[in-house]
């Protein structure tokens, strides 16, 4: 059945007067008559009433007329689905990070700039290590990837942009002779026990820990490995080290652990974004525009 006919019944239907209705639909009255005509042939049943020139609903007019509108309106709304997702205004973003990002302040900021300006977009949130968030984007289980230098070699298919630099800190539990300082070097802490991330071999923040610390002078001790930024930190706070980790861990109050700055020049650690070269999403289109304003 065609979605016009049953538009024109619905018209009809609210003005209970042909006239009215064909004038709402900017036609002829006897076109429009006609139309009403066919539809209650092929329906096999009366719409209308139409005695002493007066148009009424006949019970099954009205049985139509719930119907009807209920399939106008998913109709439209199939349409509008189709159009904002076409531009980019809905859908879901896939997005994947490291740990440790999701303390940084960029990622929040952009993720609420990207749902105050379209709510229709929802969020897929995944976290995992550099490799597997790599071949999750490659794959296309995931639109996009925000992960912590020093990266492994991208594949042809894949790019690679800025997306956040921070300083690091030291973290340290609040009994430890150093707990109290304003400062520290690198080196006073060289002897120390460490807790590490564990990252694929090579790459990630665990790899940034080492080359920071061989830069320095020393290889540290690690004793104990994590596989995010809180079970890092639950183990300073239990006492078994101490950690090197990105700035934006302090957000992480939690009890027991104290973070000091470091008087070293040390390089800043890089967060990157990394998606496929040619970007189909119109979801990600937006999702990185933000950034752009940012």
């Amino acid at each position: 059945m065609q979605f016009r006919l049953m538009r024109h019944f619905i018209t009809v239907a609210e003005e209970l007067h042909m006239h009215r209705a064909a004038e709402r639909l900017n036609m002829a009255q006897p076109a429009l008559s006609q139309q009403i005509k066919a539809l209650e042939a092929r329906l096999d049943v009366t719409l209308f009433n139409r005695a002493h020139r007066r148009l009424t609903l006949t019970p099954a007019g009205e049985a139509f007329l719930d119907k009807a509108r209920l399939a106008i309106a998913m109709v439209d709304q199939a349409v509008s689905d189709a159009r904002k997702t076409a531009r980019g205004e809905q859908g879901v973003l896939n997005l994947g990070c490291v740990s440790s990002a999701m303390f940084d302040a960029r990622l929040p900021d952009a993720l609420r700039a990207l749902h105050s300006q379209w709510p229709g977009i929802s969020l897929s949130l995944r976290t995992g290590n550099v490799q597997a968030l790599y071949s999750d984007v490659q794959n296309n289980q995931l639109d996009v990837a925000i992960v912590r230098a020093p990266l492994p070699l991208l594949p042809d298919d894949l790019q690679a942009r800025p997306f956040a630099v921070e300083k690091t800190v030291l973290a340290l539990s609040r009994q430890h002779p150093l707990a109290a300082s304003a400062t520290v070097t690198l080196s006073s802490v060289k002897g120390e026990s460490w807790i590490a991330l564990s990252d694929p071999e090579g790459m990630g923040l665990e790899q940034f820990f080492y080359d920071v610390c061989r830069d320095a002078g020393f290889e540290p001790k690690v004793v104990q490995h994590a596989t995010d930024v809180p079970g890092v930190l639950t183990l300073v706070s239990a006492g078994f080290g101490i950690a090197l980790l990105p700035a934006s861990a302090k957000t992480l109050n939690l009890p027991n652990v104290v973070y000091i700055d470091i008087l070293d020049r040390l390089s800043e650690s890089e967060l990157t974004l990394v998606c496929h070269r040619i970007i189909r999403s119109d979801v990600l289109k937006k999702f990185l525009s933000t950034l752009t304003r940012g």
